[in-house]
């Protein structure tokens, strides 16, 4: 039996591929040793990136959905030239979104086929990643272990013409006869949790002759189309074009994983009614010449008060652990600090949030954690670490006593402005989770510096930008039916 909550569950919901209701989930883990509650295993499942929910109380795993599940792709002629592959965006959404695609591994019908280097223009790389969204895209490719030489913060000089990432040989997959520009690779999820991918060839049609399955692969552009409309009037922009796929696929992954299907990289090319849109600061699919709005058919009737569930995710034992470094760092330094009191302020968005018997408690705890990372070696060593450390944990401060504002003021979404609480959401996501990834202490060390504090100086900007907006918006809405009675 394992003895990590975190892993059964994180197990349980990476390989479960029935479908099932929160009351299974809950029996099942609990069987393994988990403690929750039924509110705490509902909760956890609505909040999970690796499960859909369904009607009546059920739920199915993203493992559920894309096992066995078939997509395809046709590799660019660069890539035909230099006999070599690699995945970008292609495998979006079937396989976990947490895993980044240089991780996967790539299979024929019997063996693992090795990954290899190989250097390819970056107007490729940039087409091929591009649809992990802008703002995304630069850090996917020089996040690519292969890349060994160049860092995403040198790109402030100037952008390079190629770079180098991790592929796979055409010859592996295309067997005796050569693999030719035009041809297809035809790929299904053979291992959702493990990434891995089996991959054939679909040889390309080269007689004037028109063939069954080229009829089948055109409806399925056409097919493409009808269900994404459909999929964006009911879901909306979702937390990423990666979600967006992801329920496309789900909905209808009877009719579009097929043999004959297309890529989506084809299909953005072709189709007329669909394209991309801003939103905030972010990149979703859209209606073309449409704008995307903060409120539509998917969350119309949900107040302001529904962000407090958001704000309800950052409370986690990394995101104690970045500030209580901060604060000792601070403390260490004989700057002028606060008080662990100060602190929990702070750390809780909401004022008045906790009473002073759980603050006393909480108060203890932050001590007996503040020893156990004073004893890391590590505390010490990083000297870039502190500042950004700081600077970071003053914008999540910040970000995070708007959004409360934002969710106890009483109002409809609809009432306040939309693009300004679009860029407000995604930048509490984005700071959020570099604090939890600086309180890691496994990931801590990972972190690329140089290019984060790039990132914070426009997130900081960003801020400043859209603050005033968001509060005076509250302030007229909150005020607006009040009459003074003399």
């Amino acid at each position: 039996m394992n003895s990590n909550p975190a892993l059964v569950i994180e197990q349980y919901l990476s390989t479960k591929q029935d479908v099932f209701t929160a009351d299974t989930f809950y029996h099942d883990v609990k069987k393994q040793g988990v403690r929750l509650s039924k509110d705490d295993a509902v909760e956890l499942l609505y909040s999970s990136n690796l499960v859909f929910p369904l009607m009546k109380n059920e739920f199915i795993t993203r493992a559920g959905v894309f096992t066995g599940r078939c997509f395809s792709f046709v590799p660019s002629k660069e890539e035909v030239q230099k006999g070599y592959f690699f995945l970008g965006h292609r495998a979006m959404p079937f396989i976990n979104p947490d895993c980044p695609p240089d991780k996967l591994f790539i299979s024929d019908s019997k063996n693992i086929i090795p990954a290899e280097k190989c250097v390819f223009s970056m107007n490729l790389a940039m087409d091929t990643f591009a649809l992990y969204g802008e703002g995304y895209v630069l850090p996917y490719i020089f996040g690519d272990h292969s890349n060994e030489k160049l860092a995403l913060s040198s790109i402030q000089y100037s952008m390079p013409t190629e770079i180098q990432l991790t592929a796979w040989p055409l010859a592996a997959v295309s067997g005796k006869v050569p693999f030719m520009f035009g041809d297809r690779i035809f790929a299904r999820v053979q291992n959702w949790k493990e990434g891995i991918i089996q991959v054939s060839v679909i040889r390309a049609n080269r007689t004037n002759v028109v063939s069954s399955e080229d009829i089948e692969r055109e409806e399925w552009y056409s097919e493409v189309e009808q269900a994404l409309v459909t999929s964006i009037d009911k879901n909306g922009p979702a937390g990423s074009i990666e979600e967006q796929l992801a329920y496309l696929f789900l909905e209808h992954q009877q009719e579009l994983c097929t043999h004959s299907c297309g890529s989506l990289e084809d299909f953005f090319k072709r189709t007329k009614a669909i394209g991309f849109s801003q939103y905030g600061v972010e990149t979703r699919i859209w209606k073309q010449g449409e704008q995307i709005p903060f409120v539509g058919r998917w969350n119309q009737e949900i107040s302001a008060n529904s962000l407090y569930m958001q704000l309800q995710t950052m409370f986690s034992p990394q995101i104690l652990d970045c500030f209580l470094q901060d604060y000792e760092y601070q403390k260490d330094k004989k700057t002028e600090a606060k008080c662990l009191d100060d602190l929990i302020d702070d750390i809780f968005p909401f004022p008045g949030s906790l009473s002073p018997a759980e603050k006393k408690i909480l108060v203890m705890q932050m001590e007996k954690r503040i020893q156990r990372f004073l004893k890391d070696n590590s505390f010490y060593s990083n000297k870039k670490l502190p500042k950004l450390r700081s600077r970071i944990l003053a914008l999540f401060t910040d970000v995070s006593k708007l959004m409360a504002s934002v969710s106890i003021s009483g109002l409809k979404l609809s009432d306040l402005p939309s693009q300004e609480l679009i860029i407000l959401e995604q930048l509490f996501s984005h700071v959020h989770k570099i604090v939890e990834e600086m309180g890691d202490m496994f990931l801590v060390n990972q972190l690329p510096i140089d290019d984060l504090l790039l990132s914070l100086e426009g997130m900081e900007d960003t801020f400043d930008d859209i603050q005033n907006t968001i509060k005076t918006s509250i302030d007229v809405n909150t005020y607006k039916n009040i009459k003074i009675i003399e």
